[in-house]
This record gives structure tokens, C-alpha cells and sequence, in this order.
């Protein structure tokens, strides 16, 4: 496992490192009234509406949508913007020149995060994958399936980069779909500079499970598939707000601790993230909910140790399936409480095989199944009948 994979893991189980950053130019020239007489069918004239989500917007303009990803870590900013035109329109279109221009539906995408297959498999148009950063990670079976077939290629590189460039030329799939983190890399831009759309998804900057899971509608615009996921998307927000309310009147909230340290740094989910959000709605007590960070909080393992020790619930390490193995990584971590107790869980129930965990994937998609999960460990006499689904305790 990776640098970028194990930082997820920590954080928000999802962050990926990258470096060597540039800005594209923010100029935009006005688009011409010829526009107005290019005719588009209904599913590229529904517009979402976004209820939760933060860190993107979508507007219509004639004969053509603004698609944008906002920039998390500088307010106001666009990280990056596309233009989305009727598939076999572009001729017909004067459009801004400050951002990528895509042809709707797209046919064919390059999807380097598990978050994305989950939301892909969401809309049913996980067929459209040609491509995956890493083949033995993927747990879906269609997509294995398909992987067996060679429909489907691996494009991640392992030399520290997020993908093999040359491959990815060599596919040329419609649309390049990425996590995006602080910049656009040098590769990333590469990428752009070569033809390949590049779609920067930042849902693990959301600061709610329902925002991350929202996402699917970004996702969902490149396929004008829109429509559906506003459907799909409001049975999930009716399935956790209900759930939500089952806890509500809940007034005992167990001390909480997560993650746990690597190289020297404990990467605790800031107060701001949607982690921190879900332990409120599932009424945990977390001791950094007063902290602003919607990523993650780099402590030491003493701060934790003092600050955490006495928490009586631990969402550890991912990688482990043991209490024993945690003590093989750390003899520090039987010092908590929560180790004492055997109250430590891991989101390893869902792994195939080959070790791939559908936590990774339908995670993002099935807030409703998080919630439930992380409310059974806290308060197991709430749903006496309700098997865990993500998570397991570590014996």
C-alpha cells in the first residue's frame, strides 16, 4: 500500500499527494448569441440542484453547461472548469476559453479513485471504465470481470506518480477523472496539454457524508445522466435522515477516537470533515470537533495519547484485522482505553480475495449504511437487529 493510500486511510481514508502544481488562466471571453439556436435534447437541459455539496456548481447557458470545481483551499477560487456541449454541437458553439471542453455523454473514462468506481456503479455506467489506477484494488465484481477480459487496463504508475501518461495517451478515453489535491500537478496538466480532459473530483473535502455523496451528480453531468441522480440521490438523503432521527434523541455520547499514527504523524479527521460530521450525526463525542480543518489534523502520538487515551471507541487502522496486529504496529496502542476493551473497529468486513475493500468504493455512495454502522457501535441498543456492514470489531 501506497504513501497516498495509507494518508486516506488516516484522514478521510482518501487522500492522494501530489506535487508540482500550476494554475490555468481564469480569462473568459463572452460566448455569442448563435448559441441560443443550438437545440438539445431534455436530459442535457436538467440542471441538478445541488443541496449539500460545496465543492462544485453546475449552471446552464445556451446550448452549453458551466461545470465547476471549486477550490477548497482557497475560497472564491476556481480550482478547475468545463464546458459540457451536446455530443456532434461543438461546431455550432462559441464557447468561454477558460476552461475544458467535453462532448456529452461521454463514452469512455479513465476513473484513477475507488470513490469514483462506487458512484460510476451508482449510475449504472460503470461499462463506460476503460481504465483503473490499480487493478488488483478494485473490489466490484463487473469490474473484475471485465479487468479478466482486458476491457479494461491499469494506468497507475509505480514510480510515485498517479498515473502512467503514456498509457493513458495510448487509451485516450474521453475523460481522465482524478482526485484532485491543493493543485493541478504538472502530470495533470500534461494530461490537458495532450487532449485528455482531466475531471478533478475533491468530494473528500465535503464536510458531511450526504456533500461527499452528492457528488455523484458532478459525476453524473459528464454522462447527462443528471436526472437520475437526483432521483438515486434523494432516496439516500431520505434513508440517512431518517436514520439521523432514529438517534436523535440520544443524550449519552461515548468518547471517540480515529485513525492511528504513521511515520511519526497521527492524521486525525479535522473537525470540519465529513468523518467528524458523521460521528455528530451518530452522536459520538469527538475532542476535536472544535477544530476547523475540513481534511485532516497531523498530531503527534503523544497529543493523542494524552488528549484520547480514555476514548472508549476506536475506528482504527484499515489495514488491520487484529488487535494483535495493531500492538505488531504500534506497542503503544494498548495503552488506550478503547484497545483495552476490544472496542476497536475496522472498515475491513467488505475485502475480496485479493484483499480489495468495498469500503473504498460504495462507501461514498451508501452514507446511509455509514451512519447506521458507526450508530450501531456507538449505541448497539438502538438497532439490536442490524448487522454491520463496513465495519467490524477487531478481536
Amino acid at each position: 500500500m501506497g504513501i497516498r493510500q495509507l494518508m486516506m486511510l488516516a484522514i478521510a481514508f482518501s487522500v492522494f499527494l501530489v506535487t508540482s502544481c500550476v494554475q490555468f488562466s481564469s480569462k473568459k471571453t463572452e460566448s455569442k448569441t448563435e448559441n441560443q439556436s443550438v437545440s438539445v435534447d431534455s436530459s442535457f437541459q436538467f440542471i441538478s440542484k445541488i443541496k449539500y455539496a460545496k465543492g462544485f456548481k453546475i449552471e446552464r447557458h445556451n446550448g452549453y453547461k458551466e461545470l465547476s470545481v471549486l477550490n477548497p483551499w482557497n475560497k472564491g477560487e476556481i480550482f478547475q472548469k468545463y464546458y459540457l456541449i451536446p455530443r456532434g454541437k461543438k461546431q455550432k458553439l462559441s464557447l468561454p476559453s477558460d476552461g475544458q471542453v467535453i462532448e456529452v455523454p461521454i463514452r469512455s473514462i479513465a476513473s484513477l479513485s475507488n470513490t469514483q468506481i462506487g458512484i460510476l456503479n451508482f449510475l449504472g455506467v460503470l461499462d463506460k471504465v476503460v481504465a483503473v489506477s490499480m487493478p488488483d484494488r478494485i473490489y466490484s465484481d463487473d469490474l473484475n470481470k471485465r479487468i479478466e477480459k482486458g476491457e479494461v487496463v491499469g494506468a497507475g504508475s509505480g514510480q510515485g506518480m498517479a498515473f502512467d501518461f503514456e498509457k493513458l495517451v495510448d487509451i485516450s478515453p474521453e475523460l481522465v477523472m482524478v482526485s484532485g489535491y491543493m493543485k493541478i500537478s504538472n502530470d495533470e496538466a500534461k494530461l490537458i496539454d495532450a487532449g485528455l480532459p482531466v475531471a478533478f473530483n475533491i468530494e473528500w473535502m465535503e464536510s458531511s457524508l450526504l456533500a461527499r455523496a452528492e457528488w455523484a451528480k458532478f459525476i453524473a453531468a459528464f454522462f447527462n445522466e443528471e436526472q437520475k441522480a437526483d432521483k438515486l440521490f434523494t432516496t439516500l438523503e431520505e434513508r440517512y435522515l431518517s436514520i439521523k432521527s432514529e438517534i436523535s434523541h440520544v443524550t449519552n455520547r461515548p468518547g471517540v477516537i480515529s485513525g492511528y499514527h504513521f511515520k511519526g504523524v497521527w492524521y486525525m479527521p479535522g473537525g470540519q470533515s465529513y468523518l467528524a460530521q458523521l460521528l455528530r450525526d451518530a452522536k459520538g463525542d469527538y475532542c476535536w470537533f472544535s477544530d476547523s480543518s475540513q481534511g485532516s489534523i497531523p498530531l503527534s502520538f503523544e497529543v493523542v495519547l494524552e488528549k484520547q487515551s480514555g476514548a472508549k471507541i476506536w475506528f482504527g487502522p484499515a489495514q488491520c484485522r487484529s488487535l494483535k496486529e495493531m500492538a505488531d504496529l504500534d506497542e503503544r496502542y494498548t495503552l488506550f482505553q478503547a484497545y483495552k476493551d476490544g472496542q476497536v473497529y475496522s472498515m475491513t468486513k467488505r475485502k475480496n480475495a485479493k484483499g480489495a475493500n468495498d469500503y473504498f468504493e460504495s462507501g461514498v455512495i451508501r452514507p446511509d449504511l455509514m451512519l447506521k454502522d458507526v450508530a450501531k457501535i456507538l449505541h448497539p441498543e438502538l438497532f439490536p437487529d442490524y448487522e454491520l456492514y463496513f465495519y467490524q470489531k477487531l478481536n
